[in-house]
């Protein structure tokens, strides 16, 4: 089978399935590392119709068709701090949330002083100072399907 024979047959299976391990791929097709890579490269990044799950599983995002050809960085960006799991669940019931309110809990939370404490500092010994409580907020947002949208320093 030619290249494009077996990323059809892909696309076929993650749109039927919603999902399908590496692994499985591999064997179903017998592939190589290399030729997997290829794959997951077209289908991830060049068509964009997929997404990586912790470098196992490959999870269908939907039709290019269905999607604006141009994506801004903007409307991109929630993938970008929104766990896999929780975006995955997104995604798979995108059409039986649009116009449906729900409920939410929003957090803000200040350091206050963490400015004054680490001015001065070298950019990793702030980070080593800082990161537990930035672990400590993604951890309770996290753990209640949550996301840290937004996290700035400063005033």
């Amino acid at each position: 089978m030619t290249f494009d024979e077996i990323l059809t047959q892909v696309l076929d299976l993650l749109r039927r399935d919603g999902r399908v391990s590496y692994r499985a791929l591999k064997r179903r097709f017998d592939l190589d590392e290399d030729y997997l890579e290829d794959l997951k490269a077209e289908i991830i990044q060049a068509k964009k119709l997929a997404v990586d799950e912790a470098g196992a599983v490959l999870v269908w995002t939907g039709d290019a068709a269905m999607a604006p050809a141009l994506v801004s960085d903007q409307e991109r960006a929630p993938l970008a701090y929104t766990p896999s799991y929780l975006a995955e669940k997104i995604l798979a019931s995108r059409a039986a949330l649009e116009g449906e309110r729900k409920q939410v809990t929003v957090l803000f939370a200040d350091l206050k002083g963490s400015t004054e404490l680490i001015e001065g500092l070298d950019p990793e010994e702030a980070r080593q100072l800082l990161d537990p409580a930035w672990l400590c907020r993604k951890f309770c947002s996290g753990g209640r399907e949550g996301a840290v949208a937004h996290g700035c320093g400063g005033d």
